[in-house]
């Protein structure tokens, strides 16, 4: 009997242990969150403020030497090479949003599913938009290139991989969360 008690209380003060920690993650992950969104959202502003710097941002991705982009190019180019910083800065608000429920220790609040299930589709989506934002800004960026000096890059890396592995640990982990609510219903019927 003294066993059982004091087996009681050490798996109390773990869990509340554990509390302590996931509060305390949660905390930095959001504060990272933001951060994130407020330096890419920075970084982007000071490219567009910077045409030079802008340019080099853009041209990084083109093997050889191509001719400085007209006017409009460069516009273009930059306008797609925002389409990854909207899909991060998306991100990072949900996992915001996520860790927020976290802290308050809602593991189980049906809003979890649903915002792993968006971190998923996100994640999923900056994998096919860093290869397809890649290989068009490259295009716009060279087409002002004399003919045989136009490039075409399609690149498929170790970041590209990262999210999709990345999205589909974020959707398992929704399937998961799921299961978990059902069994937690299904034992409150019980009850």
């Amino acid at each position: 009997m003294q066993h059982d008690i004091h087996s009681e209380r050490d798996a109390g003060a773990d869990s509340e242990d554990r509390g302590r920690k996931l509060r305390r993650i949660s905390r930095v992950a959001e504060w990272l969150a933001l951060a994130g969104m407020v330096g890419v959202l920075a970084y982007s502003g000071y490219l567009w403020s910077n045409q030079a710097a802008l340019s080099a941002f853009l041209l990084r991705e083109v093997p050889g030497v191509a001719v400085a982009a007209a006017g409009g190019s460069m516009i273009l180019a930059g306008m797609l090479s925002l389409i990854p910083v909207a899909i991060f800065v998306a991100a990072m608000w949900e996992v915001r949003r996520l860790f927020r429920l976290l802290g308050k220790s809602r593991v189980l609040d049906p809003a979890v599913p649903r915002l792993l299930v968006r971190l998923g589709r996100l994640a999923v989506a900056a994998a096919v938009a860093g290869i397809v934002v890649r290989t068009l800004v490259v295009l716009v960026m060279t087409s002002s290139n004399p003919p045989g000096q136009k490039h075409l890059v399609i690149g498929i890396g170790s970041n590209e991989f990262a999210s999709l592995i990345i999205g589909l640990l974020l959707f398992a982990f929704a399937l998961v969360v799921q299961e978990s609510l059902r069994i937690v219903d299904e034992n409150r019927s019980f009850v």
